[in-house]
C-alpha cells in the first residue's frame, strides 16, 4: 500500500478565537492530524495540504489573506509537501490533488480534517470515485453544530451519521489504526 495523508481544511477559521465556524473537538482532531503527520513523514509517505479559499473576496468565511484562511500554526508544511488550494468542498476538483497523488504511485488516501460530513466527506467520495483506497479517520475530523430548519443538530450527531454513511465509500479508522496500516 503506497498512502498519502491528507489533511484538509486545518485552518483558523475552524478554531477560537479567530474563526467564526469553529468546530467541537477541534483541538482533539489536530492532536491527532499531528500524530498522523509525524508518522506519514518517519514513514516517508507523501503528505498533502489542502486549504480551502473562498472564491468571493467579499466572503466572511476563508477570505483570501484572510487569519481565518490561514493553516492552524500549530501545523507545519514542510518542502516537498504541496499545498492544494481549493475553492470548492471536495479536494480534487478544479485542483492539481490527483495529479500529485499519481506521481507520487499513492493508491491510498487517508482523510484528516475539517468538517467531517462536508470537505472531508466530499473528498472521500470523490477519492473513491478515482479508484483509491479510502482510509476515513474518525478522530481526526471533526465538524460543528448545524441548523436544520432552526433546530440544531448536534456536531457529535452529524459526525457520527457521517461516519455511519461514510461506511459505503471508505474503512472508518481511528489515527492510530491509520498509522499502523502504513507500517508506522
Amino acid at each position: 500500500m503506497q498512502a498519502a495523508l491528507l489533511v484538509i481544511d486545518a485552518q483558523q477559521e475552524y478554531f477560537a478565537p479567530v474563526g467564526g465556524l469553529v468546530v467541537k473537538g477541534g483541538p482533539d482532531a489536530l492532536a491527532r492530524i499531528k500524530e498522523l503527520l509525524a508518522a506519514f513523514r518517519a514513514a516517508g509517505r507523501p503528505v498533502m495540504h489542502v486549504v480551502h479559499e473562498a472564491l468571493d473576496p467579499q466572503s466572511s468565511d476563508f477570505r483570501a489573506g484572510s487569519e481565518g484562511a490561514r493553516m492552524h500554526p500549530e501545523l507545519d508544511v514542510l518542502a516537498g509537501e504541496p499545498v492544494v488550494k481549493k475553492h470548492f468542498p471536495g479536494a480534487f476538483g478544479q485542483t492539481p490533488l490527483e495529479a500529485y497523488l499519481r506521481r507520487d504511485a499513492v493508491d491510498t488516501v487517508v482523510i484528516t480534517g475539517f468538517q467531517t460530513q462536508h470537505c472531508c466527506d466530499t473528498t472521500a467520495r470523490q477519492a473513491r470515485e478515482r479508484g483509491f483506497k479510502v482510509l476515513f479517520t474518525s478522530d481526526a475530523t471533526a465538524t460543528r453544530d448545524l441548523l436544520l430548519r432552526g433546530e440544531v443538530v448536534a456536531a457529535e450527531e452529524i459526525q457520527r451519521a457521517t461516519l455511519a454513511a461514510m461506511t459505503g465509500f471508505a474503512e472508518i479508522v481511528t489515527a492510530a489504526e491509520a498509522a499502523r496500516a502504513i507500517g508506522a
